[in-house]
C-alpha cells in the first residue's frame, strides 16, 4: 500500500491509508491490539471502485497514545471529527471486533455524510456481561502479567486449533507489542460495555449489516432483542475471529455484497 498519511485529531496524530478517490467512501476500522495493516487485502480489492480509508486506531499501529481515555466514546469524537476534517461523503463504516463499536460511537456523535454500518465478527452476544469473577480474574492477570494473559486470551477466545499458524504468530506478536498501559484500561473498560453497546443499537437508525464467523456461533436472539429488524446477519466459515486473514476473497465478494445493498439504496 502507499506511504502512511497522518492528520491531527482532538490531540492525537492518527496514521491512515487513504486512496483519495471515489465518491463513496469505505472506512475500516481494526478491532483491539491489532493495526490497520489488517485491512491490506480489503483495500487492495476494493480501491479500485471506492475512496478506501484504514486508520490505526489512537494507542496502536503508528498512531499516538497521548490521551489516557480509552472510552468508546472518546473514540466516537475521534472518529466523527476524522470524518469532518477529511470532508468523507456517502461513508460505510466497516468495524471489526472492537472496531464495531468505534463505529457505533462515531455514528452515535454525528451521523452526517455516513449511509452504511457492516459490522465484523463483534455482536455476537449482545448485552451479555461477563461474570464478575472472570473479570476479575482476567484483570488480576493482565497487571500480574500482561503479556502472557493477552496472548493465552488469544488462544481461547479468538483462535482455535485449526487455525492456520502464521495467522496466530501473527496475531500473538501484535499482542505482544501492546502497550500495557493502553491494553488494560481497554479491556476493562470493554468488559462493562454490553450495556452501553445496547443503548447504542437500540438508538440506531442505519440498519446493521452483521458479518459473523462461525467457529463461534451468534446468538442471534440477541440482535433481535435489541434490534428488532433493523439488522441483517451472513454467516461465514472460518476457524478464527479473523475473516480478513484467513479468507479474504470470501469476506471481500461478501463485502461487496452489502456494499452493493447499501449503495443501491
Amino acid at each position: 500500500m502507499d506511504k502512511t498519511k497522518k492528520i491531527d485529531i482532538n490531540g492525537e496524530s492518527l496514521a491512515y491509508f487513504d486512496n483519495e478517490k471515489g465518491n463513496t467512501t469505505l472506512l475500516f476500522l481494526h478491532g483491539a491490539f491489532i493495526n490497520k495493516e489488517y485491512w491490506n487485502a480489503q483495500l487492495s480489492y476494493f480501491s479500485k471502485n471506492y475512496r478506501v480509508i484504514a486508520v490505526d486506531l489512537p494507542g496502536h499501529g503508528k498512531s499516538t497514545y497521548n490521551k489516557g481515555d480509552w472510552t468508546g466514546p472518546r473514540f466516537g469524537k475521534d472518529f466523527s471529527k476524522f470524518i469532518q476534517e477529511l470532508a468523507l461523503q456517502n461513508v460505510i463504516l466497516i468495524g471489526h471486533s472492537f472496531g464495531s463499536d468505534v463505529m457505533l460511537e462515531t455514528v452515535a456523535v454525528n451521523d452526517t455524510g455516513i449511509i452504511g454500518l457492516i459490522e465484523i465478527d463483534h455482536m455476537k452476544n449482545v448485552g451479555i456481561e461477563l461474570p464478575q469473577q472472570v473479570i476479575d480474574q482476567l484483570v488480576q492477570g493482565l497487571n500480574a502479567d500482561f503479556e502472557n494473559t493477552c496472548q493465552q486470551f488469544a488462544k481461547q477466545v479468538l483462535l482455535t486449533e485449526a487455525t492456520d499458524p502464521e495467522i496466530v504468530s501473527r496475531l500473538l506478536a501484535d499482542y505482544k507489542e501492546m502497550n500495557p498501559e493502553i491494553g488494560i484500561p481497554l479491556l476493562k473498560y470493554g468488559f462493562s460495555y454490553p450495556q452501553r453497546e445496547v443503548e447504542l443499537l437500540k438508538g440506531l437508525k442505519l440498519k446493521l449489516y452483521s458479518i459473523h464467523v462461525n467457529y463461534v456461533p451468534t446468538n442471534e436472539e440477541s440482535l433481535k432483542k435489541y434490534l428488532g429488524d433493523n439488522y441483517e446477519l451472513h454467516t461465514m466459515e472460518g476457524t478464527c475471529h479473523y475473516p480478513m486473514l484467513e479468507h479474504p476473497l470470501k469476506l471481500n465478494t461478501l463485502l461487496g455484497k452489502l456494499i452493493g445493498e447499501i449503495t443501491s439504496k
